[in-house]
């Protein structure tokens, strides 16, 4: 694996564009991940010459690969799974997929915030409930949130992306 170190300058600066950006005009821009996937493989280039960039295209797999699924079935937007594949080539494939999972986890709890600023946590606990008795009673199904329902909101996730990337460089330190 490359050093990485060099880059967490230009991963804080690019995560905090894109926390604000997604904060305020829910969007991450193409121009940010472009470039950031651009300056990762250089970058990795640079420091591990031919090992690097294929170090920096498997973190963009792995982040790509791990995020993709979830935009095709609507869980997510696209500009966040370019944001997590753009990470991705910054950190590698180990860090992108220790990345990954923290995300998951940062964006289950902020979503849980987002969803109780909103009033929405009875009906969230009350949807999850009947979900968990018909799960026990051998008929699992998912309910959907109701349009409306603070839950069927979706919410900024660049926020999420970069708390799991910084805690996934911490935690691999």
């Amino acid at each position: 694996m490359t050093d990485t170190n060099w880059m967490l300058p230009v991963l804080a600066v690019a995560l905090v564009i894109a926390v604000v950006t997604d904060l305020t005009a829910h969007r991450i821009p193409n121009w940010l991940t472009l470039s950031l996937v651009v300056v990762g493989l250089a970058g990795q280039a640079v420091v591990g010459h031919w090992q690097g960039l294929l170090v920096g295209l498997g973190g963009g797999l792995v982040g790509l690969l791990c995020f993709l699924p979830l935009h095709i079935f609507g869980a997510m937007g696209a500009g966040d799974v370019k944001l997590m594949t753009a990470v991705g080539v910054l950190l590698g494939p180990q860090t992108a997929f220790v990345s990954v999972l923290a995300t998951i986890a940062f964006g289950g709890g902020i979503a849980l915030v987002f969803i109780g600023l909103r009033g929405g946590l009875g009906a969230f606990c009350r949807r999850y409930g009947r979900m968990a008795v018909m799960l026990a009673s051998r008929k699992p199904v998912y309910l959907a949130p109701a349009v409306g329902e603070a839950a069927a909101e979706r919410f900024p996730y660049a926020l999420a992306i970069a708390c799991g990337s910084f805690f996934s460089i911490w935690y691999l330190a």
